[in-house]
């Protein structure tokens, strides 16, 4: 509708269409906040190159949380709303790893740490664990691990598997 990728919401019958995001560039990938169902993260390269955004849920209060460089994209939230899990590659010569920033301070920690694509991550309804896809087993695989980075386990081993998800 625009002429690039933008963000719109509208009501579950599909009436009532109203667009959140007004950027030259790309804005994709927005995910709502499970616990407010207020705010929504989302993919943009506004900036250059993808980085991850928040904005309430009507288009406001817009602002970049990852502002470090690098590409930034794959946004999930945790079911508590408090943190967001995101891919992200700080270089052009790096590697994607899994991070998570924590909404209230901004404070990033880094969950895996190899040369390996570790990309999609999404949490576990129980919070406390993550899934994520890896080619640390040579070919692209689903791996689980603890919201901490902790006990990182494979847990499919044929094929090509990526983009998981949770059941409730």
């Amino acid at each position: 509708m625009s002429g690039d990728p933008e963000i719109y919401v509208a009501d579950a019958n599909g009436y009532n269409l109203q667009r959140l995001t007004f950027s030259p560039g790309v804005d994709i990938s927005p995910v709502w906040n499970p616990k407010t169902g207020n705010e929504i993260a989302f993919v943009s390269d506004r900036s250059g190159s993808p980085q991850i955004y928040m904005m309430s849920g009507d288009g406001t209060n817009l602002r970049r949380l990852i502002a470090q460089g690098g590409d930034a994209s794959g946004p999930s939230w945790s079911p508590n709303g408090q943190l967001i899990a995101f891919q992200w590659r700080l270089s052009d010569t790096g590697t994607y790893d899994i991070y998570v920033i924590e909404i209230a301070t901004g404070k990033i920690v880094q969950l895996t740490h190899d040369a390996a694509r570790n990309e999609h991550p999404w949490w576990a309804p129980d919070g406390r664990h993550l899934c994520f896809e890896s080619t640390r087993a040579k070919s692209k695989q689903i791996w689980m691990m603890l919201a901490d980075g902790a006990n990182p386990r494979q847990l499919t081993h044929e094929g090509e598997n990526w983009n998981p998800s949770w059941s409730n």
